[in-house]
């Protein structure tokens, strides 16, 4: 497969193009889908991840298509600000109510399984790599984004409970 620089550079249009008629040419984020997707289709086609390097370019359509959806369902889920509106200043919060916070969130992790409070505390307390945590445990990428999801979920169960 020939990944030199005019080939990349084809390619980026293409997946330009692409990205245009899918997300609007009003998207200011065009630039960084292109870009994403054709780091992912590198990196895969790095570690050997392509099954038919004939016919790659299913595979990085498949590809910038995964980018475009997640992009949208970031969007859905994160508000946009509006620029003349005033950020609200959330100031310094009182010892005993982190103490509680604390408390809440200690409380809730005990509430679950070993494997996803050990997952959860990797990730968000001790920052450990995706990668690293799938390495401890054994996990594909997959299996870990289904892990983390539903130990997120069981966490906000128990610490909305509370």
């Amino acid at each position: 497969m020939d990944l030199s620089e005019p080939s990349l550079e084809r390619l980026r249009l293409k997946l330009r193009y692409k990205v245009l008629y899918h997300v609007g040419h009003g998207c200011a984020d065009v630039d960084d889908l292109v870009q994403e997707s054709l780091a992912r289709f590198i990196k895969a086609e790095q570690r050997h991840q392509i099954r038919n390097t004939e016919e790659f370019g299913a595979f990085l359509n498949g590809v910038c298509r995964n980018v475009i959806l997640e992009y949208r369902r970031r969007m859905r889920r994160e508000p946009n600000l509006d620029q003349d509106m005033p950020i609200p200043d959330v100031g310094v919060r009182p010892e005993a109510e982190i103490l509680e916070m604390r408390d809440a969130i200690d409380n809730g992790l005990a509430e679950l399984a070993e494997r996803d409070r050990t997952i959860l505390r990797a990730l968000y307390l001790d920052g450990k790599e995706k990668d690293e945590i799938c390495r401890e445990w054994n996990m594909t990428d997959a299996q870990f984004r289904v892990v983390l999801f539903r130990a997120k979920e069981r966490f906000r169960r128990a610490y909305g409970a509370r």
